[in-house]
């Protein structure tokens, strides 16, 4: 059956939502990936590496000196965090802009012409700045408004004792139950609006909360089987690794002092762990694919600009 383009602006059901994302996937597998590796992929693996490190000296120290469970907390390992921290911005930045570039060139351009790593490079670049910032103002925000909330936290903890404390802990509860799932839309969705429509990040979110509007709790669920459905595939990238971590573990708890893994093995388990975190990385495109076009669906259902184009080609 021969393939066609996909329409951007449709309205969409829950099972269309995620049949078009992985239609899309299924159309541009080899280019889009290919993006992702050559232009995201460098800091991905600077990322994995520091989180490897992470990881095996954690482990390394306290199978190797229960005594001094702080003893890994030196200038490196601290130094190794706000690596992670740092190239984990540039990384998602990266790859939000790759992945939402990406499908604003399938739909500027004719069904079947192919698009390059080049072009997502150089559509890339010429908004990359407005990402940067949007992202930069929204992290502060996002930090200025979780301390607000916080010491709210301990303001009614302390005055209301242990009542307030499980008070504050069950709504806390509820709160992710209910909105963390629809935030992992929401927050995608609205810098896919940031390099769309090259606008700033707070008209972005207003646009999506607009659209939202009625939609929320089959976003909810969209979002709560994605959110699943890569925890299974990323449980499965990092098995090899936590599968090594084990076998370590236990070696060393039964010869205690005695270094068993040489540092041979302790760069196959970093390899493992980078290899997870990239993979994990990769992956995540996903859900901002299927943020994406639950956006477009959502707008198409407020402003039907797709169905009143395809009545006009019809007259």
């Amino acid at each position: 059956m021969q393939q066609q383009k996909i329409e951007f602006r449709k309205q969409r059901d829950f099972s269309s939502v995620l049949g078009d994302s992985f239609k899309f996937l299924k159309q541009n597998f080899k280019t889009f990936f290919s993006s992702i590796i050559l232009i995201v992929g460098p800091f991905i693996l600077l990322m994995g590496l520091c989180y490897a490190y992470m990881q095996t000296t954690v482990m390394t120290n306290i199978t190797s000196d229960p005594t001094n469970p702080l003893g890994m907390f030196n200038v490196t390992y601290f130094l190794s965090i706000g690596a992670l921290v740092l190239f984990g911005i540039i990384s998602n930045i990266l790859l939000s802009s790759v992945v939402y570039n990406y499908l604003v060139l399938y739909n500027e351009k004719p069904f079947g012409e192919k698009i390059t790593v080049s072009e997502v490079g150089k559509r890339l670049w010429s908004n990359i700045g407005s990402l940067i910032i949007s992202t930069i103002v929204f992290l502060l925000t996002f930090v200025v408004l979780i301390t607000i909330m916080v010491l709210i936290g301990i303001g009614i903890t302390s005055m209301l004792g242990v009542a307030g404390g499980v008070l504050v802990g069950l709504s806390i509860f509820a709160t992710v139950i209910i909105f963390a799932p629809v935030m992992y839309y929401f927050i995608p969705a609205a810098f896919y609006v940031v390099v769309r429509d090259r606008i700033f990040i707070f008209p972005a979110m207003v646009k999506v909360r607009k659209y939202l509007s009625g939609n929320f709790w089959w976003t909810w669920l969209i979002m709560v089987v994605v959110l699943i459905g890569l925890a299974i595939l990323q449980t499965i990238f990092n098995l090899p690794a936590s599968i090594m971590a084990m076998m370590s573990m236990f070696s060393r708890m039964k010869t205690p002092g005695v270094e068993d893994t040489s540092s041979g093995a302790n760069m196959l388990l970093m390899a493992f762990y980078t290899l997870g975190m990239f993979l994990t990385h990769c992956t995540s495109s996903i859900s901002h694919l299927i943020s994406a076009f639950n956006f477009m669906s959502h707008e198409e259902n407020h402003e039907g600009k797709g169905l009143m184009s395809r009545l006009d080609e019809i007259k």
